[in-house]
């Protein structure tokens, strides 16, 4: 990550820097719970104030499927699926003393199973010699169930996308292949999986009304998106999954 002004993160030497939030307490109470009980996968937290937080800057590459060959490699596919179930597991440990505890930026969803991470996506993971390793950005991170976490992982690393232009996931049998890789590698039951394409399109349905709602309170980054065409793409990809919801099914269950 470079340097950068305004309101984007940015390193400051060992550190990642960003502007405070309301929910900055409640992302840094996070962040100590997780390294407390074990899972050091994750940056630690250097401390806030009333402008700025400071966590630990973790090495390694990130960003898109389309811009690295490895991270859309089956490897980092299974590592980001194996590390997604670990932090599942240890914060469900204190995620119900820090339901009510902290602010979230997302709204809390029930059952409080874990603390979801929000935006589990290739560009918030860090990759070594083709393996994830490490998860970072807690901006979105909110309680909520597992599969709500997981569903979203799946959309963005399937991905389950009519636009997809990842090389080798441009097709639907491609995308569903890789969600099924996906699921296994998390060790979800068969049991759970049929209910997998209602929660990515409510998840995604969730994603933009909140969109929509920071966008009309003037926020500049979502006003940006909606202007960039991100509520579009969004809505093509729910009626796609809609549409290939048996196709899906019958790949993870089958």
């Amino acid at each position: 990550m470079q340097a950068m002004t305004g309101s984007e993160p940015f390193r400051q030497g060992d550190l990642i820097v960003r502007p405070a939030a309301a929910w900055t307490p409640g992302v840094h109470a996070l962040l100590t719970a997780l390294r407390r009980h074990g899972f050091h996968a994750v940056p630690h937290s250097a401390g806030y104030d009333e402008a700025w937080e400071r966590v630990s800057y973790l090495p390694g590459d990130t960003g898109e499927l389309d811009e690295h060959v490895a991270m859309r490699g089956e490897r980092a596919l299974r590592s980001a699926a194996s590390l997604l179930r670990h932090y599942h597991n240890c914060s469900a440990l204190f995620a119900k003393s820090l339901e009510t505890s902290y602010e979230w930026q997302l709204p809390a969803r029930s059952p409080c199973e874990v603390i979801c991470h929000g935006d589990f996506a290739p560009y918030n993971v860090v990759l070594n010699d083709g393996e994830v390793t490490g998860l970072i950005d807690f901006e979105a991170a909110h309680p909520g169930p597992r599969v709500w976490d997981l569903a979203y992982g799946i959309y963005r690393w399937a991905p389950l996308s009519s636009s997809a232009a990842v090389e080798g996931a441009g097709t639907l049998a491609a995308q569903v292949h890789r969600a099924r890789i996906f699921v296994d590698a998390y060790g979800l039951s068969i049991a759970e999986r049929p209910s997998l394409p209602n929660v990515i399109v409510e998840r995604l349905e969730a994603l933009l009304t909140f969109m929509e709602h920071e966008a009309a309170r003037g926020i500049e980054r979502y006003r940006r998106n909606l202007q960039d065409g991100h509520d579009r793409i969004y809505r093509q990809d729910i009626a796609y999954i809609k549409k290939s919801a048996a196709d899906i099914v019958t790949a993870l269950t089958g």
